[in-house]
């Protein structure tokens, strides 16, 4: 969990928990800048001479042990630590060591709301290292996964996606649909095909039984999004870094936020 202590991050934080707690998975909170304790002052009436009381500081790992659900089947270990200073080289190489299995990261809404601080070049990590990253617009409500939605051509559905979406969704019991659009320059494919590749090349790969295809037929690929948010209910889209929808929707970088009509978490997964 990155975190540099802004509202979005916390919000994200939040998500990376339950997660966490489902999938039975330990969480690792790295800040991107060092923690300072603020002190709250309290309103008092003018002339009372009152000293301002010190609120006790609650790091993110703190905050995050709080709200564990203590009936949970699995309570996880919370472990923070101060990535701050850390060449970006060496935050790739930990990541790979440590066998990372998801990097998850809050967004603000709008760019006047982003931190003002120097922000984790995110891109760059993601494009080293072999987990995916998950981003979690900071308007988005909270709640358990029910629908997940993998955008890609059928003609080049990656098993390694496959077999982690029925990972993550197996503890919600959340369902999966494979959205096809064809990559840019490819023609479509019939349904008939559509299914067989689904049926042959797929579905077996997922080893999860809540998975189904949908075949769109909009080529606008901004329209059919609006569709798999807002008229589906989706609550998570899946994405490949540098691939087919992907550059269309985000542009060839991650930025410091999402596009406008990108209101729900992505899942980003590396090459």
């Amino acid at each position: 969990m990155i975190t540099d202590h802004s509202p979005e991050a916390d919000h994200a934080a939040t998500f990376a928990l339950m997660i966490a707690q489902a999938v039975h998975a330990d969480l690792l909170i790295a800040d991107t800048v060092k923690a300072k304790r603020i002190t709250i002052g309290e309103p008092v009436l003018a002339g009372a001479g009152a000293e301002s009381a010190e609120e006790p500081y609650l790091s993110p790992s703190e905050s995050l042990r709080q709200r564990i659900d203590p009936d949970a089947a699995y309570l996880p270990e919370i472990s923070e630590l101060d990535i701050s200073d850390l060449p970006l080289d060496d935050l790739i190489a930990l990541i790979i060591r440590r066998d990372i299995w998801l990097m998850v990261e809050g967004m603000p809404d709008t760019l006047s709301k982003a931190s003002s601080g120097i922000r984790l070049n995110i891109q760059s990590v993601l494009n080293r290292v072999r987990c995916p990253l998950m981003l979690i617009p900071k308007s988005w409500g909270l709640k358990r996964p029910e629908r997940i939605v993998y955008l890609a051509d059928l003609r080049y559905c990656r098993q390694f996606v496959l077999k982690f979406l029925g990972l993550l969704a197996a503890p919600f019991d959340a369902g999966i649909s494979v959205a096809h659009l064809s990559a840019k320059g490819l023609t479509d494919i019939a349904d008939s095909y559509a299914e067989e590749i689904f049926r042959k090349d797929i579905h077996p790969h997922a080893h999860y039984e809540k998975i189904m295809l949908s075949n769109t037929r909009e080529r606008d690929l901004h329209l059919a999004v609006d569709v798999l948010i807002n008229g589906l209910h989706n609550d998570l889209m899946v994405l490949v870094n540098h691939r087919y929808h992907f550059e269309e929707l985000i542009g060839r970088r991650i930025g410091d936020v999402l596009p406008a009509d990108i209101t729900i978490p992505i899942l980003i997964f590396p090459l």
